[in-house]
């Protein structure tokens, strides 16, 4: 008998009809968590993305929120003007609050000033992400990209929201290492760092180490592995020095959340081949483009591994394959652990790894390796169900 599937995290944007605004705050949250709307078969994090906002005929508020449907929620509130004078609103947000649990987290968004005596006594002023002095859709927009992004990393983790109330000192969920080459990167490593440590929100959530060479990184990053984050600032030295190198290999070896920063400046003698099939960014100044991409991964990888292994469970094809999980797309360089994971009962090989599918030009060479080797992402697998 199979399983009722739950998600793992489903996220809800909430706006009043008149905010003229909601909806494009509401379709940029889509493509920031689900997928680019303009650009479907581009590669996504695959959150389920509901918006809160029309009525059905006949009534004056949105359908009511099933929470039950997933294991964690996030209430994204955009709460404008129009949201704080319509009454009805405040009975729909009240009602919404009665049934939160404590896996769900409400991000209230200050977008009025009169927005944090919205359903006062029952919103807390520290949970609101406050945009209200903010001037320009893009300034703020990028204010909420980077707070959403943070805290659905944390509740993902199963910690506590940044914005919730709490005397206790907890250790950052989160440990970033910073790889950088010491002869032309060691100042902006050190830069990022420092940027990390003076910022509290951040300094909450991720632990900052500078990799010096010598550094037991490959311990570290094992006793650290469920936790942790590589941002590597690729400069014209980084690919010439044998540290640099190991750990790139390090972080990949154990699926570690991977971040490129280019920031060559003449060129490369030998580009090293393994730091491929990740995500890049080129170096702009600006360290919160380079932690918001960082905390993309963080969130895909939790959610993307979390996803699978539901879907897995759900077909039971553990009970039909020898199934290994990959939170990034396969590449030739998964194949040392794939031999790895080898048994000697010749069990069919299934590999699982997060939407979309690779196009059939990359498939065939990895099955040039292993033709036995089945390589499927989520909506491919009613094919073998």
């Amino acid at each position: 008998m199979l399983m009722t599937y739950k998600s793992p995290l489903q996220t809800y944007v909430i706006w009043h009809p008149k905010f003229k605004d909601g909806e494009k705050y509401a379709n940029r949250i889509y493509n920031l968590l689900c997928r680019d709307s303009s650009n479907p078969l581009s590669r996504g994090i695959g959150i389920p993305v509901y918006y809160r906002s029309s009525y059905p005929i006949g009534d004056t508020l949105p359908i009511p929120i099933e929470f039950k449907d997933s294991k964690r929620n996030a209430l994204i509130i955009l709460i404008d003007d129009e949201m704080f004078n319509d009454d009805n609103w405040g009975d729909y947000i009240a009602e919404l609050l009665k049934n939160v649990n404590d896996k769900t987290r409400v991000f209230p968004v200050a977008l009025s000033q009169y927005a944090y005596h919205q359903n006062e006594g029952e919103l807390n002023k520290s949970q609101f992400i406050q945009l209200d002095k903010q001037n320009g859709f893009e300034t703020k927009w990028a204010l909420l990209k980077h707070a959403i992004l943070h805290d659905l990393s944390r509740l993902m983790i199963d910690v506590e929201s940044s914005h919730e109330d709490s005397n206790m000192e907890v250790p950052p969920p989160i440990k970033i290492f910073i790889s950088h080459a010491k002869l032309d990167g060691e100042s902006i490593a050190l830069e990022f760092k420092n940027y990390i440590q003076n910022n509290s929100k951040l300094k909450t959530f991720f632990d900052a180490y500078d990799i010096a060479d010598g550094y037991d990184f490959d311990t570290q990053i094992k006793n650290n592995l469920k936790n942790s984050a590589v941002v590597v600032f690729h400069t014209d030295e980084y690919s010439n020095r044998e540290w640099c190198r190991i750990e790139v290999i390090v972080a990949k070896r154990n699926k570690s959340p991977l971040v490129i920063v280019h920031d060559i400046k003449k060129g490369e003698k030998r580009s090293f081949p393994y730091m491929g099939n990740v995500p890049t960014i080129k170096w702009n100044n600006r360290f919160e483009d380079v932690i918001d991409l960082t905390l993309m991964q963080v969130l895909n990888n939790k959610f993307s591994r979390e996803k699978i292994e539901g879907d897995i469970k759900l077909f039971e094809l553990d009970k039909k394959y020898n199934v290994s999980i990959l939170s990034s797309p396969p590449e030739l360089f998964n194949f040392i652990d794939l031999e790895l994971l080898k048994n000697t009962d010749n069990e069919k090989r299934l590999i699982v790894y997060p939407d979309p599918p690779l196009g059939v030009e990359e498939v065939d060479l990895l099955n040039e390796f292993d033709k036995d080797l089945q390589f499927l992402t989520p909506i491919m697998l009613s094919k073998i169900v």
